[in-house]
């Protein structure tokens, strides 16, 4: 009996690692091996035309006394520390509004995710065409027509227009998956914790501290470490919208690492400066999963 149960369970496993077995070499294939030749060009001086040259970690120590990295890193993070807490904050409110009982509820909701699945080149280079600095954008069109502006307007002229239209339109634009997210985990509370509440005389803002905000913990929790991964990954809107200026101020990591990499095909210095991104990414995801951890635990108690 014990060798049927035994072989059931070897074939059960084989099984198993057959159907993973397809995802396994692709994931070899585009993630591992890339990731250790990026390791192997990190130590080198190397600029697609002509031979490498190894130079061991002369191309870490450069793009760590390239005061450029650092104002990169900088604006990154100065990014992140505004654009998490108002996307993750808009998206519980968009969430708590949406589920409430409305009229035009489904067009709102659509209205909010929509813009989600659309790809980066549509929806930035329609806000470049609205934002832009000529007299027949949309904006300064419409703006001028109503009396509001009377000559034409550079909407990223100054360090602190660019980034407030960079974040205001990242918000838009991704906000709704968010959304989503909360609103799942809403309507799953039970009805009769909030009917409890109000029988105590609690308030909108009680309920939504000690009702609410529990239940879409965990849920707020992967919602923030989204986020701060998309941060660290913005390009699209810097690329498209600003190129970096006015006078790389609105210079981002990957985006110097774009132009290190590509335009000044520095590929060796572009793969050190991916290493200490990578870096930076898992030392926020090890803290970021020990508090969900310590959060689920709590919760389970």
């Amino acid at each position: 009996m014990s060798k049927k149960i035994s072989k059931k369970r070897l074939r059960d496993t084989l099984e198993a690692y057959l159907f993973l077995l397809p995802h396994f070499i692709f994931f070899v294939i585009f993630i591992v091996l890339p990731l250790l030749y990026g390791i192997v060009i990190s130590f080198h001086d190397w600029k697609i035309i002509g031979k490498a040259r190894f130079v061991g970690l002369e191309n870490f120590k450069r793009v760590w006394e390239d005061p450029r990295f650092w104002d990169s890193l900088k604006n990154t993070i100065m990014f992140a520390i505004i654009s998490v807490p108002l996307i993750v904050a808009l998206g519980i409110i968009l969430a708590i509004l949406l589920n409430k009982r409305f009229y035009g509820k489904l067009w709102a909701l659509t209205a909010f995710v929509s813009p989600t699945f659309f790809g980066s080149i549509g929806i930035l280079f329609s806000w470049r065409w609205i934002l832009g600095s000529q007299p027949q954008a949309l904006a300064n069109y419409y703006l001028q027509k109503i009396g509001i502006i009377h000559t034409a307007t550079s909407w990223f002229k100054t360090p602190q227009m660019a980034w407030t239209w960079i974040i205001i339109i990242t918000a838009w634009w991704i906000v709704g998956f968010s959304v989503l997210l909360y609103l799942g985990a809403l309507q799953r509370i039970p009805p009769e914790q909030y009917e409890a509440a109000k029988l105590d005389g609690a308030n909108s803002w009680q309920q939504f501290i000690h009702i609410t905000l529990p239940w879409i913990r965990n849920v707020m929790f992967f919602d923030v470490a989204r986020h701060v991964l998309l941060a660290f990954g913005l390009f699209d809107q810097v690329y498209i919208l600003t190129g970096g200026g006015p006078a790389g101020s609105t210079r981002t990591i990957v985006y110097y690492l774009y132009l290190v990499g590509f335009e000044r095909q520095q590929l060796g210095r572009a793969a050190a400066i991916s290493w200490y991104i990578f870096i930076v990414i898992v030392a926020f995801s090890a803290v970021q999963l020990a508090l969900l951890t310590r959060s689920i635990k709590s919760a389970e108690v």
